[in-house]
């Protein structure tokens, strides 16, 4: 690997990745803009202050020859691209070639064995999922997370609240690392199910070691709140997202050497 362990880049991306040697990362975690068509902007007097990006998507963003290069590629994924353009409008139809063009680069920097976590909302994410089955293979798609969370909401609102993100999971390949996650039981006097081959109980023995461990966690995270909500962790960055988060993600897919 060409970049030195816990580098740390400010910049696009894009170049960052260009100049990384092929097949040498692990696991890629990945919060993009979501196409939301907002403006974002940490607040004044918060440690982020002066931090700010816009998620909207203009002919401005977007390289010329990027077009070339996504056709060149992949042809059936470029015309995907460019329909979206009817089916939703030219913003996503952009926001997805930028995302694209990435994405290509991220493929090619990790190992065979690595691993990918997309993580998106429903702005987009169905269309996203379309180029990650294309790009990572669809035989590679792993999980679709669900990191559910609380906040307040409008009593007038007409519409469910949107209280989850989707992290999409795909390997690099047909072997990859993946560790089981434990969390507590939510009833620490929970009796665990009858083993199914045998159909008896478990012991006193074995119930308290199953408790010890704890319950695998799903691909439905609900213990995990966002970071506004952590005065240890807020910093004012308007799409900040909590450290138990990555250090989940970072413990299932990677092993400390």
């Amino acid at each position: 690997m060409n970049v030195a362990n816990r580098t740390l880049f400010i910049s696009d991306n894009l170049p960052i990745l260009r100049g990384i040697n092929s097949g040498c990362i692990d696991l890629i975690y990945l919060d993009p803009p979501f196409n939301t068509k907002k403006q974002y902007k940490a607040p004044i007097g918060s440690p982020a202050e002066g931090a700010e990006f816009k998620d909207i998507w203009t002919d401005k963003d977007i390289e010329h020859q990027w077009h070339g290069e996504v056709a060149e590629t992949n042809e059936a994924l470029y015309q995907m691209i460019q329909a979206t353009e009817l089916i939703y409008d030219r913003s996503m139809k952009l926001y997805l070639m930028a995302m694209t063009i990435r994405l290509f680069e991220i493929k090619r920097i990790l190992k065979p064995t690595g691993s990918i976590y997309l993580h998106c909302d429903s702005t987009a994410s169905h269309y996203l999922k379309l180029i990650m089955d294309s790009l990572f293979g669809k035989q590679n798609f792993r999980n679709e997370i669900v990191w559910a969370y609380t906040g307040p909401s409008s009593p007038n609102m007409k519409n469910f609240p949107r209280k989850h993100d989707t992290i999409f999971r795909y390997s690099n390949g047909n072997e990859w690392t993946f560790n089981q996650i434990r969390v507590p039981y939510k009833d620490p006097k929970q009796r665990p199910r009858k083993a199914f081959d045998t159909g008896k109980a478990f012991d006193k023995d074995e119930i308290d070691k199953m408790r010890k461990r704890g319950k695998p966690i799903e691909d439905y995270w609900t213990d995990i709140a966002l970071a506004v909500r952590s005065k240890t962790e807020r910093t004012g960055y308007p799409t900040q997202k909590p450290l138990a988060l990555l250090d989940r993600i970072i413990k299932a897919s990677t092993n400390e050497e």
